[in-house]
């Protein structure tokens, strides 16, 4: 039969394809062996990093593909080279003796590395080779370089470095061994997992190949792979970090598994060495040495029930210190944005049989991830131990050696049914409370005590359980519970999205089924739920139930979400403009000859005291000014620096503050206005005939293309609120006509004009141009312009 072995088409590629090419023909002289040459990605990109153009694939990926087609049976590698898992559909065979695993020096002229002067330099392609020697000369210094074997001894000649670092086994394999200057012993720089030893790659199924391979390969280097490449498993090592494990067979039949780990820069490393007789177990326990040195913390936090505002104080200080948060689907969204800048976040959700990853591989997720950073945070709904699985977390990363803290959170469980006005204990009616899951590892009710919850006083509370309400109110009346108890269902309890129904036992389920709820719910059986009528405030707010849009400028959450909230409301922000400073730096001579300042908004006031520190000023330099301030927010920026204005109107908007300032100013004034590079000059126009007004740009408020794929249809909000004209062109650029329908809450005159311009069709106008103001004319349902 005739094999077709694919290889990459280097020197030493070819050299280790024909040697197993040689063997294979030697053992089965009735079978054909032939090479075909595939060129990988790693061959193509030659003037950067290994980690800088991909993982340990970009030598291998081109070669697989062809195995997968059937043209090439057999794929050759460096194992050193290969991920620490083979692609779907294919498999390694057990491994072939083993070459040489160490690291070898290379000297251009000394012979000793002791011989090499202070500030010598050393050229390698890896971050391994280079940490591990600068950690026995740091004063040496390491260059990249990368090629095959020739290119890299070309350069070194070529660019005059006084070394290179390289794989003993590839030297052997080309019949140049005596260009090796000295061997670097395992206890001196621990080589790549499996360096030395070949990888034969085939397709799942093919039992005859396989067994042909097989009867060729060495037992003692069959173990040390399995060793080694455990260890790269169980760390999770990938190209981007030094990662190093050496398999040796010891006096008495043991094994010792000698191994490295460093992080990206190399100001840390980590080495441990274990014995053994299983490389399996071998593994693990070097792994878990390594973490035991290396590893970051992870913080297992509850987030709430959906409230963001409901999460602990310790759970907000976590997020905010965080380099890595891996959060879930119930995780409320908005404490993302409680992130630090650079903070690394992975979505790990799961719905009801639909998971973006599963439980074991988010278990190992945060293992690989305490090895890169200091402060991980797995952010959860509710509480982390209450049906969250977050005990099984825990313990996973006990057994891996990684250090945790649990952060509680509060758990659905009490929350959901608080906020619907539903005591889950209440003195006379309900003692205590019951709380179970009625979701199952196998997608069915989960093995509850019926009998003992209906057979008591306490309140029966259910999570995960809306798929199965027709079933728990069965079994609840079967165990003898009545069916008029009272029962009720709270849906995306403690959020603006919350919904609740209630019922007796027996008709529940039809009365949910009718409302449409959908998960994550609530279920709450007994006495208790009759006292919602008279507790149940939570969805007795103004605006419970309704949905804005919000179009804002920066990334920061708006005051004005904030305050929708508190009133019920959900609101969504979409991003339409940045604030970006102009750097105006002032002096204190020109400061003393204005006699007034004028601010009309929060980032000028920002942008200028941040120019006044740059110019190494303070408020003492403005001493002989008087300030305007166009409304309450833009005050209340004001006194954050220590300063009161002067003058605020009774109205909120340009032509106001004018109108009051004219009443105060003589011609003689100079008067600086503090404002956006981009805004109009309507407030010149209409002071600078009874003053002397400059204009300051000291911010630009520079458009942002809104991410309209996250928006809900037009039809889904209740109205769309804008606080400046800018964000009404914006927003309205970037969507469809049919949001020109929308209902639109105006925060001023300015604003309203740029609405009708731009074709709104329902428009109020708030009667205080703040966001007081907004929310005022919501809750009192102010008529449409």
């Amino acid at each position: 039969m005739k094999y077709i072995i694919g290889t990459r088409g280097s020197k030493l590629a070819l050299a280790q394809a024909e040697a197993v090419r040689r063997r294979l023909e030697e053992a089965y002289p009735e079978d054909r062996f032939e090479l075909c040459v595939i060129q990988t990605k790693g061959d193509r990109v030659l003037d950067k990093p290994l980690h800088e153009i991909g993982d340990k694939g970009v030598f291998v990926k081109e070669i697989e593909e062809k195995i997968l087609s059937g043209e090439v049976q057999i794929g050759v590698h460096s194992m050193k080279d290969m991920p620490s898992r083979p692609a779907p559909g294919l498999k390694f065979t057990r491994a072939w003796n083993r070459e040489d695993p160490r690291d070898v020096l290379i000297l251009r002229e000394k012979r000793r590395l002791e011989d090499l002067p202070e500030g010598a330099v050393i050229g390698t392609g890896s971050r391994r080779r280079k940490f591990q020697l600068q950690s026995l000369r740091p004063d040496l210094q390491v260059v990249n370089i990368r090629g095959n074997v020739d290119t890299r001894i070309r350069k070194m000649e070529e660019e005059q470095l006084d070394g290179i670092i390289l794989a003993a086994a590839g030297l052997h394999r080309l019949g140049m061994q005596e260009r090796i200057t000295r061997y670097l012993e395992p206890e001196e720089m621990v080589p790549a997992p499996a360096q030395g030893i070949l990888a034969l790659e085939i397709r799942e199924g093919e039992t005859r190949l396989q067994e042909l391979l097989d009867a060729l390969s060495d037992e003692e280097t069959d173990l040390a792979a399995e060793a080694e490449r455990g260890f790269l498993r169980e760390i999770g090592g990938d190209c981007h970090v030094p990662v190093g494990a050496v398999c040796r067979r010891q006096p008495g039949g043991l094994l010792r598994l000698d191994v490295m780990f460093g992080d990206e820069t190399g100001s840390r490393m980590a080495f441990a060495s274990v014995l053994g007789r299983n490389p399996v177990q071998l593994a693990k326990e070097a792994a878990v040495s390594i973490r035991r040195q290396m590893a970051g913390t992870v913080y297992l936090v509850g987030g709430g029930p959906g409230d963001p505002g409901l999460i602990t104080v310790r759970g907000i200080q976590m997020l905010r210190d965080a380099d890595c948060i891996i959060y879930d689907r119930l995780s409320p969204p908005e404490l993302l944005e409680e992130a630090k800048p650079g903070c690394e976040r992975i979505y790990v959700g799961k719905a009801d049989r639909r998971h973006t990853m599963e439980q074991e591989e988010i278990n190992r997720l945060l293992a690989e991830k305490s090895l890169r950073y200091e402060i991980i945070v797995r952010l959860k709904g509710g509480d982390v131990y209450v049906f969250g699985r977050g005990g099984e977390e825990g313990l996973y990363l006990a057994e891996k050696g990684v250090p945790f803290e649990v952060v509680p959170g509060v758990s659905s469980a009490t929350a959901a049914l608080a906020c619907a006005g539903i005591p889950v204990t209440h003195r006379g009616k309900a003692s205590g409370f019951h709380v179970v899951t009625a979701h199952s590892k196998e997608d069915a009710l989960a093995e509850i005590d019926f009998e003992a919850m209906a057979g008591g006083k306490e309140t029966c509370v259910f999570l995960m359980g809306l798929g199965r309400l027709e079933e728990i109110a069965s079994r609840l009346m079967e165990a003898g519970m009545p069916p008029g108890t009272e029962a009720a269902v709270v849906s995306c309890g403690s959020t603006p999205e919350q919904r609740s129904c209630t019922s007796d036992l027996a008709h529940i389920a039809e009365t949910v089924r009718n409302a449409g709820l959908v998960s994550p719910a609530v279920i709450a059986v007994g006495e208790v739920v009759a006292l919602r009528e008279n507790l149940n405030v939570y969805e007795k707010r103004p605006l419970f139930g309704k949905r804005y849009l919000i179009p804002k400028i920066g990334e920061s959450g708006s005051k004005l979400k904030e305050l929708l909230g508190r009133q019920g409301a959900a609101a969504e922000e979409v991003c339409v403009g940045t604030i970006v400073n102009t750097g105006k730096r002032f002096s204190a001579e020109e400061l003393k000859q204005a006699d007034w300042l004028i601010f009309t908004s929060r980032n000028g006031v920002d942008a200028f005291f941040e120019g006044l520190a740059e110019s190494r000023l303070d408020v003492r330099c403005l001493s002989g000014c008087r300030i305007a301030a166009i409304g309450g927010r833009t005050a209340d920026a004001l006194k954050q620096y220590g300063l009161y204005a002067d003058l605020v109107p009774g109205a909120f908007h340009s032509d106001a503050l004018a109108k009051a300032l004219k009443q105060r100013l003589s011609p003689g004034d100079r008067v600086w206005y503090l404002k956006a590079g981009n805004e109009d000059g309507h407030l010149k126009s209409l002071l600078e005939d009874c003053c002397s007004l400059e204009e300051i740009p000291v911010y630009e408020n520079q458009a942002a293309v809104p991410d309209t794929e996250k928006l809900r249809k037009p039809e889904e909000y209740d109205g769309i609120l804008f606080t400046c004209a800018s964000s009404v062109e914006r927003l309205l650029k970037a969507v469809g006509e049919e949001w020109r329908h929308c209902p639109a809450c105006s925060i001023g005159p300015k604003t309203t004009a740029c609405l009708k311009k731009c074709g709104m069709r329902h428009v109020i106008e708030t009667g205080r141009a703040d966001y007081e103001g907004m929310i005022e004319a919501l809750v009192n349902g102010n008529s449409w312009l």
